[in-house]
C-alpha cells in the first residue's frame, strides 16, 4: 500500500526506553502580531534578535520571526540560532475582538491578543512538549534508508499561510543533507501498514530532537 502523503508536523511519541509519554507541557509566552505563525505540532524555540527577545517562535519558518533561518535551513551553526524547546502544543490568548479566553492548536501569523484582565497582560501562552526524552512520529518528504539514522535534519520550509489544517502542522522531515547542527536525529522507523515503505517519500520514522539542537541537553 503506498504511504499516505500529507504531513502532520511531529507527533509525540513512547518516550527513550518506550515507557508512555506523559504529555507534560510548559507554558512560553507568545508575542502579540507575530510575523511568523505557530502551529501544533512543530518544534518552537525562543525568539533572539527582533526586538521580542525570549518570546516563543516557529522553527519550521524559511525566515523564523527573530529573522534567522529556520526550516530547511536551520542550523545551531548559525550566529545566534537559538536551540528548539520542543513542539508546539497548542495556545491560550485573549481574543482581541471579543475579549474571550481562547484556546486554539495555533496561532495565525498578525494575531493580535487582546488584555487579560487577570493580569494585566497582552501576552498569549503557548504549551509546549518540552521533555528532553520525548519521541515524535514524523512523515519523512524522501526515502530514508539505513544509512540515514546516522544523521540528522531539518522540518521542511512552512510558510506563513498554508502550513496547516485546522492549526496543526503539515511540515514534514526533510531528508536532505547530514549536518550534527540539525534539528532532528531518526532513531527507528515506525510498523506502521499503511506508512512504512521506506524506499518511496512519505513514510513514517520515529525522531528525536538532536543533542546538539536541544535546548535541554
Amino acid at each position: 500500500m503506498a504511504n499516505q502523503s500529507t504531513g502532520f508536523g511531529f507527533r509525540q511519541a513512547p518516550t527513550v526506553g518506550s515507557t508512555p509519554a506523559t504529555g507534560g507541557q510548559a507554558e512560553y509566552k507568545i508575542k502579540s502580531g507575530l510575523g511568523i505563525g505557530i502551529y501544533k505540532n512543530n518544534p518552537v524555540s525562543l525568539q533572539y534578535t527582533s526586538g521580542d527577545d525570549g518570546y516563543l517562535q516557529d522553527v519550521t519558518a524559511g525566515t523564523m520571526d527573530d529573522g534567522i533561518a529556520g526550516g530547511a535551513d536551520w542550523s545551531t551553526g548559525t550566529a545566534n540560532t537559538q536551540k528548539i524547546l520542543g513542539v508546539f502544543n497548542g495556545a491560550f490568548y485573549i481574543d482581541s475582538s471579543t475579549k474571550k479566553p481562547t484556546y486554539a492548536n495555533s496561532v495565525a501569523a498578525g494575531t493580535t491578543f487582546g488584555t487579560d484582565y487577570n493580569t494585566g497582560s497582552s501576552d498569549g501562552i503557548g504549551y509546549v512538549n518540552d521533555n528532553p526524552m520525548q519521541e515524535y512520529t514524523v512523515k519523512a518528504d524522501a526515502a530514508v534508508d539505513q544509512v540515514k539514522l546516522l544523521y540528522t535534519f531539518n522540518s521542511t520550509d512552512g510558510a506563513t499561510s498554508g502550513t496547516s489544517q485546522d492549526g496543526q502542522s503539515t511540515v514534514k522531515l526533510n531528508i536532505t543533507g547530514t549536518a550534527a547542527t540539525s534539528m532532528f536525529r531518526i532513531v527507528r522507523f515506525v510498523n506502521d501498514p499503511e506508512n512504512n515503505d521506506n524506499t518511496v517519500a512519505n513514510s513514517n520514522v520515529i525522531v528525536q530532537i538532536s543533542p546538539s539542537a536541544c535546548l535541554s541537553n
